[in-house]
């Protein structure tokens, strides 16, 4: 997928927010993973799994309103195991119940490290529900990923904004043009007469005068 985007106007930029989530929110529909939730001996998310593999999922719902930009997503990410870790980053929109359209994702390198904040930045706007999914591989059973905090980027009210940008372009476009349009329309008009024939005689007689 092409993850290549437009610049952002910077008076877009400085309404960003940020949205600060814990990854409690992360759930999993897949019965080969075990996701313990915070305790006293440890604050964060951990994932473990009962049988390895590199298509381990799990999912967070993400509370953006429609219309926004989603700019950066940042995971706070710690593992066990060198050959454990977390590969894809990916953004699903969803509406209707039986389809799913992936609308960002992005590959992790393996040479990361153990304990870092996983940023991936994207340009994604909301037009419907939004899923964070985080995809991992799981070398063996005894490999441990922890996560802990997600923030999640993003311009509110960004189609709106936009369009306006857009429209407020395309009237001083036209302000700009109409001047010249109006020349041509006649309401600016050009004096295009030609004289009249008394106006040549009372001419021809005035230079007669000025010879003589």
């Amino acid at each position: 997928m092409d993850n290549s985007f437009d610049p952002i106007p910077k008076k877009l930029l400085s309404r960003k927010q940020s949205l600060m989530l814990h990854a409690l929110g992360f759930v999993t529909g897949d019965p080969s993973i075990r996701i313990d939730y915070p305790y006293v001996c440890h604050p964060g998310l951990r994932v473990r799994v009962n049988e390895p593999g590199d298509s381990k999922w799990i999912y967070m719902m993400l509370p953006v309103g429609k219309g926004s930009l989603i700019t950066d997503i940042k995971i706070a990410y710690h593992r066990t195991g060198i050959q454990s870790h977390v590969t894809l980053v990916r953004l699903v929109e969803q509406r209707e119940p039986v389809s799913a359209t992936v609308v960002y994702n992005e590959e992790i390198k393996k040479t990361i490290p153990a304990t870092c904040i996983i940023g991936s930045a994207c340009h994604v706007v909301v037009n419907n529900s939004i899923l964070l999914k985080v995809c991992m591989d799981f070398a063996n059973t005894d490999d441990l990923i922890e996560l802990g905090s997600v923030e999640v980027c993003y311009i509110p009210e960004y189609t709106s904004q936009a369009e306006y940008k857009r429209k407020e372009a395309k009237k001083v476009s036209y302000q700009k043009e109409e001047p010249i349009a109006g020349l041509l329309n006649g309401s600016h008009s050009l004096n295009l007469q030609h004289p009249s024939l008394a106006e040549l005689f009372l001419q021809r007689k005035k230079k007669k005068k000025i010879s003589v």
